[in-house]
């Protein structure tokens, strides 16, 4: 088993172009009963990670960062059997991922029955210290210390790394199309942006039976992108301005509106823009604002006139990933990973991701 590792270590909130990740080498403590050591096979760049490196997301600090990942597993602690998820017995070599672990114990796990909003949940990539035990608590890493019982899913066969690193931003939208009621086949959807998070909207728009999808969003390569992963019509916000968006999305829609609008922009303005183009008694999903983006100014007559329902997503359960899995068999998500990137240059993929010259930016140590 190995005895030390390379990390990259965030001490203090920094914006991604003043490199504030150093790379630090860390000593990998002996494993307990029931805990995992495995090396990073490929982590993910989040726009969760952006938004904490501009304060807008808490974290415990000095962290290590990156909580979309795969691994192999290397050495499990202890005699007893370690099982994932689903009940299958964890073995050295399986390729594995981890999930955010809810107590289900406290009110919203128990009462409310939303483990997404757990008062104690434990995440890696942000939420454990990188100064006390375990320390190699993310992504950006080469190797991952899982504590005992962490909530680990071991891969199934055919689905790639890529696939699962893009799985944070499908199951949050599988959440969200259950917090909704689902789409009705033959919806007409609009989704306001088309970075990650926007286009697993946009496949399970297109899974659930939509007659047409609108993107809405920027830069032109990533419409492109949502153009070749199945959307109708792509509106680009640096072309086209606000009023003449909302008038093309109700011409394209015989001037009602559509069924559901997704907020998948983590911008405030989109949110008032995108109540006009719902339909009456349509609905309105907010699941890009996961960092505090700030206030923006919104007409509640319009939410009154139209009658619409507006609903919000916070992460995801356990179960939300596990059926995410099953478009991931389905669809061939690989080429949303646009740039790849080393450990050594973890800053300049967090760079990357922030100034949006990528769909997904993914670290391979």
């Amino acid at each position: 088993m190995a005895k030390r590792a390379l990390a990259a270590v965030l001490q203090e909130i920094r914006p991604p172009e003043e490199r504030p990740l150093r790379l630090e080498e860390m000593e990998i403590p002996p494993l307990e009963e029931g805990a995992i050591l495995a090396r990073v096979v490929m982590a993910g760049v989040c726009g969760t990670d952006v938004h904490i490196l501009h304060g807008h997301v808490p974290i415990r600090l000095p962290t290590i960062l990156g909580h979309e990942n795969v691994a192999r597993v290397e050495a499990i602690g202890g005699d007893r059997p370690v099982l994932d998820i689903t009940g299958r017995e964890v073995r050295v070599g399986d390729l594995i991922t981890w999930l955010p672990k809810s107590c289900m114990r406290c009110y919203n796990c128990t009462i409310l029955g939303d483990p997404a909003k757990c008062e104690h949940r434990i995440g890696y990539g942000g939420w454990l210290p990188a100064d006390r035990h375990p320390y190699l608590v993310g992504g950006f890493a080469e190797y991952v210390w899982l504590l005992p019982g962490s909530d680990v899913v071991i891969l199934p066969s055919g689905i790639s790394p890529e696939a699962v690193v893009l799985g944070d931003a499908l199951r949050i939208m599988v959440h969200g199309l259950e917090r909704i009621g689902g789409l009705d086949y033959g919806d007409v959807v609009v989704i306001q942006g088309c970075g990650p998070v926007g286009i697993m909207g946009l496949l399970l728009a297109r899974d659930a039976g939509a007659s047409r999808v609108i993107v809405i969003g920027a830069p032109a390569s990533r419409l492109a992108l949502a153009r070749a992963f199945g959307a109708d019509e792509t509106i680009d916000i640096t072309q086209v301005p606000v009023q003449e968006r909302i008038q093309r999305v109700l011409e394209l829609t015989d001037g009602r509106g559509a069924d559901v609008v997704l907020e998948c922009a983590g911008v405030p303005a989109a949110v008032a823009e995108g109540l006009e183009m719902v339909r009456i008694n349509g609905r309105y999903l907010i699941a890009g604002h996961y960092g505090d983006a700030g206030k923006v100014p919104l007409n509640p007559h319009v939410i009154n006139k139209k009658q619409i329902t507006i609903t919000g997503v916070w992460s995801a359960t356990n179960r939300h990933f596990l059926r995410a899995l099953t478009l991931l068999r389905k669809v061939h998500v690989d080429p949303l990973i646009t740039h790849r990137f080393t450990l050594k240059e973890v800053n300049e993929a967090l760079i990357a991701a922030e100034r949006q010259e990528a769909l997904k930016v993914v670290i391979e140590p």
